[in-house]
This record gives structure tokens, C-alpha cells and sequence, in this order.
């Protein structure tokens, strides 16, 4: 039996398997393009809509479907040979052969992209390589239909009520490294596009990074660092985790005692899954494209990038600045949903909020922002003594598509230069856990 062949069997099983146990659907998440002859998919198409509509999915109701959908008639009868082949039997464990028919789906695409590669780099195409790496990549991201009835769009909304019932009542997110913000939103969910805007020099860096350190103690994190170099980075976590001024770091003013608390605060960054970009200036197409690898090769949980307005879309070089920013904008809203990560970034507002507390109009550049940004926050700290340890400072979330809006108090230590959550106990020790 050819390679073909034993493809064909096995979808033939599994449409089988279907008719003959309706229990075994909920173990085969296949689609119709999984299916390797349009038959095949044509009779899996009936029979997901027919469990969708709570009907029964045998052979003769799929028959019976298929006619009235006005399929052929070979179609129609294949749903009867097939329910009834002698050599053809339910499978035990349904998954097994779901998952050799996806995996050929992706053998079948992936011959499919080598080929269009080799055309577009005939005819010299821009960009085609990134764009044979980002279908690749999509082989491998969970398949599910972009189709829904509203009962599975309840079914799946009640599955996020109970997972977060089962959490405690709170709403299930990655964590922020701020318990009152987390309190607030729930923590950064998947697909969200988050937005953080304030003056230059007011903390927004300092704030991403400490986000960017609690994620990665809960699972992978991505980090694009436009404005910061990896070295100078990796000096703000020691800072955060120390509690030893950056300055004093820069200049090596070290005390004994602070050299055990640096010394741990390294070991505990090292063992941290979070992976850099710190490219000057990255193109959207390549934050894009090294994201999904992320997504692919480590499973990260979330994107933070800093910041908005110092990405580039070479597509775009002679637009206007605000029409490229809102198309950078759409960019990481589409990365957000396509990679099911929530996606954080940092933007400028405008010299319109200098001494003010800044609003959502204050963002610089583009409207399209606000348009697509799911939350928006703006940071306001007290900047007039400098002297202090602990300044007071706010997080003002201004837009949030999900729940509350409003103001979370909160402290800046300007020492480590971060944001830390209004306890008394957070001025001796490192800011960032």
C-alpha cells in the first residue's frame, strides 16, 4: 500500500469511526481541509453539522444530509460503503488517526509552500522567504475553524467562567508583577493587544521590564527591545531583583553585602525563559516572523515590545508617520490574535500631556491606536522629589474592552527604576521578584 493509499484508509477510518461512535468526534478536532479527497471532506463537513445541530450523524442520516445539501450521488453512498466496509473498523483510540491525517495536511502544505517558494523566488519576489517561514510556522499553530455558532461561542465563554471559578474567581491571565493592576484587569489575556503610554523618562520602560520578569517566572516570554540594548536590559533586572541602585551598578559602587543579593538575583533571572530581540529599529515583518518562531520553538505566553513608535514597516517608508503607526498597530493586534498571546506595548504620548496626567487623546502619532488596542494604559508618577525612594505614581487603565476602568495606585522606585505595588515592605528589597 502506497503512502497515498494508507492516507486514504485512514480517513476512511475515521469518517467510520464517526458514524458508527458519536462519542469519538469530540477526539478528532479535524476540519474539512485535513481530508485529502474532496469527498472525504464533504462527508465530514455533514457530519460536523450535523452534531452541531444536535442530530444524529450515521450512515443513513449522513446520506439523507448529503442529498439534501445536493452533493453527488457517488458522495452520497460513499457515507454507506464506507459505514459499512468489512475492512474498516472504530477506532480504539480516535485520536491516532486524527492526528496522521493532520500530519500528512501538513506534508501536503508544506510541499505546497516549498513549490510556491521556488516560483516567487523565480520571478524575484520581495519577502518571499519570510513569507514561506510564516506559512510554515502556521502549519504547526493549534488548528481551529474561525466559524462558530453561537452555542459553541457559549460553550466556549462558559469554559473560561469555569476555569476562572476554578482559579479562585479570578479571571485566568499572565500575571503583570503589580498585584493591584492584576486585580484590575485579571491579569493580560490571550489575543489582546495592550498598550502602555506615557512622557519620555516617566517609567514606561521600567514598568515593561517588570511585567516581562513576572511573566517569565510562569512560562516563556518574548521581549522586543527597540530602545534598549540586551546588556542594558539585563542591568535593569539586576537593579529590580537586587534592589541596587542602576547608577550605582554602572559605577561598580558595590557594597559587600549587596554583591550576595546581585550574585542571586542573576541565578535566578538565568533559569527565566525569556528570549530578546534587541534589534534598533525592527521592522514589524521581523518582530512578526521571530515572534511566531517563539510561538513555535519555545511556546511563549506573551510579546512585549518597546515601543510602538520605534518600529518600522519598510513597506510603508514614504507614509505618512501616523498612517505607518496604525498600521503597525494592526500588525500586533493581528499577531496578538493569530499567536492566542496577549501582545504589550509601550508608546509615546504627546508634549500636549507635559505636567498633566495623560489621556487617551495624548498618544502620539495615530488615532488607529485606540482603535485597536483592546486596554490602554497611561503611567503618571510624581516627579517634583526626586530625592524620595518611593514616589507615588498611577496606572490609569483609560481603555479597557473587557471589564473596568480607573486608576491603580501604586509606588516608583526610582532606584531600580520601576514600578512596585504600595506595600512598606517593597522599599528594602528588589522591586522585581
Amino acid at each position: 500500500m502506497s503512502a497515498d493509499d494508507s492516507l486514504i484508509h485512514v480517513e476512511r477510518q475515521v469518517l467510520h469511526t464517526a458514524m458508527q461512535r458519536a462519542s469519538s468526534l469530540q477526539d478528532m478536532p479535524l476540519l474539512p481541509k485535513h481530508f485529502s479527497t474532496e469527498q472525504h471532506a464533504d462527508l465530514w463537513q455533514i457530519i460536523q453539522s450535523l452534531s452541531l445541530d444536535g442530530k444524529p450523524f450515521d450512515a443513513v442520516s449522513v446520506m439523507d444530509a448529503a442529498s439534501g445539501a445536493g452533493l453527488s450521488q457517488a458522495t452520497q453512498s460513499l457515507s454507506i460503503q464506507i459505514a459499512s466496509a468489512p475492512e474498516l473498523y472504530p477506532a480504539t483510540e480516535p485520536g491516532y488517526p486524527a492526528e496522521r491525517m493532520i500530519e500528512g495536511w501538513r506534508n501536503r502544505e508544506s510541499a505546497r509552500i516549498a513549490r510556491q517558494l521556488t516560483a516567487d523566488l523565480g520571478r524575484r519576489k520581495e519577502g518571499a522567504t519570510d513569507l514561506a517561514i510564516a506559512a510554515l510556522m502556521g502549519l504547526h499553530a493549534e488548528d481551529a475553524s474561525c466559524e462558530h455558532t453561537a452555542k459553541q461561542a457559549l460553550q466556549l465563554a462558559y469554559r473560561d467562567v469555569l476555569a476562572a471559578h476554578e482559579a479562585g474567581g479570578r479571571l485566568i491571565g499572565v500575571p503583570t508583577g503589580l498585584r493591584g493592576l492584576d486585580d484590575h484587569l485579571g491579569g493580560l489575556h490571550n489575543s489582546d493587544l495592550v498598550v502602555i503610554g506615557a512622557r519620555p523618562a516617566l517609567g514606561k520602560t521600567g514598568m515593561l521590564l517588570g511585567m516581562v520578569a513576572e511573566a517569565g517566572k510562569h512560562g516563556p516570554a518574548g521581549l522586543v527591545s527597540g530602545e534598549q540594548g540586551a546588556a542594558q536590559v539585563g542591568l535593569r533586572w539586576m537593579a529590580g531583583g537586587s534592589g541596587v541602585a542602576v547608577g550605582k551598578l554602572r559605577a561598580a559602587q558595590i557594597e559587600e553585602e549587596q554583591w550576595a543579593r546581585l550574585q542571586a538575583t542573576v541565578a535566578k533571572f538565568t533559569d527565566r525563559p525569556i528570549h530578546i530581540l534587541d534589534r534598533s529599529g525592527p521592522d514589524i515583518t521581523e518582530v512578526t516572523r521571530v515572534a511566531r518562531r517563539w510561538k513555535h520553538q519555545y511556546g511563549i505566553r506573551a510579546l512585549y515590545v518597546d515601543y510602538l513608535q520605534r518600529l518600522e514597516i519598510a513597506s510603508m517608508v514614504k507614509a505618512p508617520k501616523h498612517e505607518k503607526v496604525g498600521a503597525i498597530a494592526r500588525a500586533l493586534k493581528n499577531l496578538a490574535r493569530d499567536l492566542e498571546i496577549p501582545v504589550v506595548v509601550l508608546a509615546q504620548v504627546s508634549r500636549d500631556a507635559e505636567g498633566l496626567r495623560p489621556q487617551m487623546n495624548h498618544l502620539s502619532d495615530s488615532s488607529e491606536i485606540e482603535k485597536e488596542a483592546d486596554q490602554i494604559m497611561m503611567l503618571w508618577r510624581d516627579t517634583t522629589a526626586p530625592g524620595v525612594a518611593m514616589a507615588p505614581a498611577e496606572i490609569n487603565v483609560v481603555k479597557n474592552r473587557h471589564g473596568n476602568v480607573g486608576v491603580v495606585h501604586c509606588l516608583w522606585h526610582g532606584a531600580s527604576t520601576s514600578f512596585v505595588d504600595e506595600a512598606p515592605d517593597m522599599a528594602a528589597e528588589g522591586s522585581i521578584a
